[in-house]
């Protein structure tokens, strides 16, 4: 599993490998972020909304950011999945556009 933030604001996009990391316990707030859970069960399902682009981001608490848990039991296809995420939403935040995650822990 692996954990993903997505800042909009401060375009940036980490991925936590580690659920354990002190980053993720540090910047995850029920109160400002939302979580998506990937997993096997609702993965088309999920990725749909992301190329429809029912999730949207802007620079209010509410749509700053966003958390992924993402299971799939494969950290390459998780890592896959995540590269296709960032590619939908490139396509209407240009602040996204072409942003290649960095990888934290």
């Amino acid at each position: 599993m692996i954990n993903v933030y997505i800042n909009h604001p401060n375009p940036h996009i980490t991925i936590h490998q580690n659920s354990d990391c002190g980053l993720i316990h540090a910047h995850k707030s029920a109160a400002e972020s939302r979580t998506v859970k990937l997993l096997i069960s609702n993965l088309s399902q999920e990725l749909e909304k992301f190329i429809e682009g029912e999730y949207k981001f802007n620079a209010t608490k509410e749509f700053n950011d966003m958390w992924l848990e993402i299971s799939l039991g494969d950290l390459a296809f998780e890592i896959a999945v995540v590269l296709f995420i960032v590619a939908q939403l490139g396509k209407s935040y240009k602040q996204f556009k072409g942003m290649s995650p960095s990888i934290h822990c």
